[in-house]
């Protein structure tokens, strides 16, 4: 069973909060990265990176239509927690981190591929390594939201 990650940015406008994104088929992030995950929010974290927050729940002035995206996924809505744009632009990408996710074996013919080493055990590389080209192209299209407005990405 997988764990995947379904995100919501929202802006705030003069009138409050409004999501400009929220579905599926419009999903910051991907769906089922674990090195992205545990980096947000320390989900998943097979790496053992250390994560830029742990899950903070949803702030309580969110949209309608994040609380009813939130709500259609029940009980898999189960890491709920949100970063601002400028969180994840202040963080320093080319800090050393530690990938420690590995496999092992459980059984004469089965593995566990979703074990994390002991530390010393992994790969010593950046953050920028670790999280991978395709988390800096959604980063990038996080900056080019509308200008002028506070931003945040939601994520469950």
């Amino acid at each position: 069973m997988g764990c995947d990650i379904h995100t919501i940015v929202g802006v705030k406008t003069e009138s409050g909060w409004v999501a400009i994104s929220g579905s599926d088929d419009d999903n910051f992030f991907g769906n089922r990265d674990y090195r992205i995950f545990g980096f947000l929010a320390g989900v998943r974290n097979y790496s053992g990176a250390t994560p830029i927050s742990l899950p903070r729940g949803w702030p309580d002035d969110m949209s309608g239509a994040a609380k009813d995206y939130s709500a259609d996924w029940g009980c898999d809505a189960h890491s709920r927690s949100w970063l601002s744009v400028e969180e994840l632009l202040a963080f320093d990408y080319g800090q050393m981190t530690e990938d420690r996710r590995t496999e092992r074996r459980t059984g004469s013919n089965s593995w566990d591929c979703v074990a994390t080493a002991e530390p010393g055990m992994g790969v010593a590389m950046t953050y920028r390594e670790f999280l991978g080209e395709h988390f800096f192209k959604e980063l990038d299209r996080l900056v080019k939201l509308p200008q002028g407005h506070e931003a945040r990405l939601l994520f469950l």
